[in-house]
């Protein structure tokens, strides 16, 4: 099952990988523990989610991101 479109993805992976690289290579400065613990974690579901293909809020917001496939057989099933 997939609920993250394709552009979702690449936006995904790429804010992940950045966050994950700012955070690696000490470029927040001299933040807080708790948000370089949060922005790693941010890092690891961003890049995750754009992994799978999945993101586990979506569901809950009702938001799909994947393009709607139409079937036009099942809309209309007296047509030969």
């Amino acid at each position: 099952m997939s609920n993250v479109g394709r552009l979702d993805r690449i936006i995904r992976g790429s804010a992940g990988i950045s966050i994950a690289f700012a955070e690696l290579t000490g470029f927040l400065g001299v933040f807080e523990l708790i948000l370089e613990i949060f922005a790693f974690g941010l890092a690891i579901f961003l890049t995750f989610t754009a992994m799978m293909g999945y993101c586990p809020f979506y569901p809950i917001l009702g938001i799909s991101t994947c393009p709607v496939e139409i079937n036009e057989g099942l809309m209309n099933p007296d047509l030969p």
